[in-house]
């Protein structure tokens, strides 16, 4: 069998591991001339890293799963996460059941709701009929107006901007889960994402897998119903058996045939939003937090991801911190310039942690993504498609289908896993 990939994301590499050992022939496609989508990274003064943060679980078997197979295991790294909350000119700690009960801003009684709530979400485990259900009315019903209004929603405004109020409380609980279930500690590859892609591109090419930088599909051509290749401006056809999708919903509706109108318009009912995400290295460190949420008027974004809190790299990488900004692409600070965006970042940064001054400064960088998350509405499973589209041959893989999970590498590594079974091997 063989396959074209659309994407050169975590999904997309993993699918085409996963089929390449299966004996398919597999070509991989890719818009951007790096591999990696969402996990990409660059150069940022001297220091190799993701453009956008990420971090791992003690459950993220499929993540592990990985880098045994590619002889990494050994390189991941599991330490305490310490987290805090900046509310209303004040820094609080906010890891441990203890620092929740010292936490001021809320009522006695509210804090300990918010314990017991936090406790139930990780033991729980069946989440279908939280589905049907606003996050914003559950959460002010289990935890009280005030702890929503000074925890959550911020939480979930840095998470989904504007539609924040929208969110499925499904999609909440599996938050709550999977990082209640890693105990306070979070992992990180000692090498960082960029030894994860160098050394799992590496293992494709020896499998005979072509990897097609600065390849975009213009079109899956199909006949009698059946996928039979794909199209690009400027380059020859790609004629293959199977096709399977890595792009969200919205950009894959775009290249399918016109005849495949009724199943696009389907698919663009999915909505995503967008990520404007600064990067900032520092010559001192912002706080002691990995991360600190935000709730302050004088500040414009919800939170900051200290990343070397977590993973303290060399000492020639200073101290990095993300400020990321989730916004429709639609919205005015999508497209606002990046020295607007830093100006206004670093000033409210220097508000937070007022030890820092210009001289701390050693670079920043601003990256956008357009689909970033995918929007999970009440009722979401109702407009999950199914992973095999009407099309034979077109397979899916997107973060929708780790619903309610959040969109992790663990996720899609384990999807892109589950699909190679089930369209066994490539005789």
């Amino acid at each position: 069998m063989k396959t074209g990939i659309i994407g050169a994301g975590i999904s997309g590499l993993s699918a085409a591991l996963a089929l390449a050992r299966r004996g398919h022939a597999v070509e991989v496609f890719q818009r951007e001339d790096t591999v990696g989508g969402l996990i990409a990274t660059f150069d940022f003064a001297g220091t190799r890293i993701e453009h956008f943060y990420h971090f791992l679980c003690a459950t993220d078997e499929g993540y592990f799963a990985l880098c045994r197979e590619l002889g990494l295991s050994d390189r991941i790294r599991f330490a305490p996460a310490p987290t805090g909350f900046y509310y209303d000119g004040r820094t609080y700690p906010f890891s441990t059941p203890l620092d929740l009960l010292r936490f001021s801003p809320l009522p006695p009684s509210q804090r300990v709701r918010f314990g017991v709530f936090a406790l139930e979400a990780r033991w729980r485990k069946e989440w279908v009929q939280l589905d049907e259900m606003a996050a914003k009315p559950w959460l002010i019903d289990r935890l009280g107006k005030r702890a929503y209004e000074v925890i959550w929603e911020p939480l979930l405004a840095l998470k989904f901007g504007d539609f924040h109020d929208r969110i499925s409380a499904a999609w909440v609980w599996h938050r709550l889960h999977r990082v209640a279930r890693s105990k306070g500690k979070m992992g990180y590859l000692e090498g960082g994402t960029a030894l994860l892609l160098d050394t799992l591109t590496d293992r494709l090419n020896a499998m005979g897998v072509t990897i097609h930088p600065s390849r975009p599909v213009k079109r899956i051509q199909c006949h009698g119903g059946r996928v039979t290749g794909l199209s690009f401006d400027g380059a020859e056809d790609f004629a293959c058996d199977r096709v399977v999708s890595t792009v969200p919903m919205q950009v894959l509706a775009d290249l399918l045939p016109e005849t495949e109108g009724a199943y696009a318009a389907r698919l663009r009912r999915i909505d995503y939003i967008g990520v404007v995400c600064l990067l900032f290295k520092l010559k001192k460190p912002v706080s002691r937090n990995f991360w600190l949420n935000v709730h302050d008027p004088r500040v414009p974004f919800n939170g900051i991801i200290e990343y070397t809190n977590l993973n303290p790299l060399t000492r020639d990488d200073g101290h990095i911190a993300y400020v990321p900004y989730y916004v429709d692409t639609k919205h005015p600070l999508y497209h606002m310039a990046d020295d607007e965006i830093f100006h206004t970042s670093w000033r409210a940064m220097k508000i937070i942690a007022p030890h820092l001054t210009d001289d701390d400064l050693v670079a920043h960088h601003v990256a956008r993504a357009p689909f970033a998350q995918a929007i999970c509405p009440v009722d979401f499973l109702k407009m999950i498609p199914d992973q095999t589209a009407p099309v034979a041959g077109l397979h899916l893989l997107d973060s929708i289908f780790l619903y309610p999970e959040d969109r992790t590498q663990s996720g899609h590594i384990t999807q892109a896993n589950a699909l190679a079974e089930r369209l066994g091997d490539g005789s």
